[in-house]
């Protein structure tokens, strides 16, 4: 194995497709090689934001919606009409084999791990590619409306569930199938320019932010519809310091469950 190869094996490297013999080499070019351990550490970087990635559970309506669309779309004729099978060469035909002697001069074509870069690149693009699908299959469980806006899907979304918060003004209407929550909140006192009121989901007891409530803050009516994440049963609202906090100040003056 030559130097020139050993500096291009730093992909394979950080996907673990090397065999020992060749990672152990590497090994030890790498004490020698600063470039080659630069890159080494950005590609483990990579391939660990990969590994990052959160799957998320589909709709048990999906496979319902899918195989629902799937009956009603028409079928593509085949493009080009089946050819017949190539001939068989007659028996005196003389079979060239490749050559097995070559210069000095040719290099030989390198094996798909020896590409890093390519390698590391088909790897990202298989991530947004997947990821689009995913999108494009959640639209179509939504009605096939893809140009709808979160607060459109909310509002006609079949599934769509309404309550009233527990105490005071204002609604909660939660769409499963959306993955969102349109919150109206109304008649809350306005308040001193050093407060505001900020909107909260809560799983169980974990806290999330959703968002502060300026208008609402200011004594007026707001409507906001934002995204919920799985295991948040309720919103709530509380009065914290401008700007915000991290977690909830208690008390809350303001909650509704999402879904009845």
């Amino acid at each position: 194995m030559s130097t020139a190869d050993l500096h291009l094996d730093t992909g394979a490297m950080a996907l673990g497709a090397l065999p020992d013999d060749e990672a152990a080499a590497v090994q030890a070019h790498l004490q020698t090689c600063e470039s080659c351990t630069a890159e080494l550490a950005g590609f483990r970087e990579t391939v660990a934001m990969l590994a990052a990635v959160s799957a998320e559970v589909p709709p048990t309506s999906l496979r319902r919606t899918v195989m629902a669309q799937i009956a009603v779309t028409a079928q593509l004729p085949p493009l080009m009409t089946p050819t017949a099978a190539p001939a068989e060469p007659p028996t005196d035909a003389v079979v060239t084999e490749p050559p097995t002697d070559l210069p000095d001069n040719v290099v030989p074509l390198r094996r798909w791990y020896r590409r890093p870069a390519a390698l590391v690149a088909a790897a990202v693009a298989a991530l947004v590619i997947g990821g689009g699908a995913v999108i494009g299959i959640n639209q179509l469980d939504q009605g096939d409306q893809t140009a709808q806006t979160p607060e459109q899907c909310v509002a006609a979304a079949a599934d769509r569930q309404t309550t009233a918060p527990a105490a005071g003004q204002g609604s909660v209407v939660y769409a499963p199938s959306c993955g969102a929550v349109t919150v109206d909140v109304s008649g809350l006192p306005d308040l001193p320019d050093d407060q505001t009121y900020q909107l909260w989901a809560l799983a169980g007891t974990q806290p999330r932010s959703l968002d502060l409530l300026p208008d609402a803050s200011a004594g007026e009516s707001q409507l906001v519809t934002k995204p919920t994440q799985p295991g948040e049963d309720l919103v709530a609202i509380t009065v914290e310091p401008a700007g915000g906090s991290p977690t909830p100040t208690l008390p809350i003056i303001w909650q509704a469950k999402l879904g009845a």
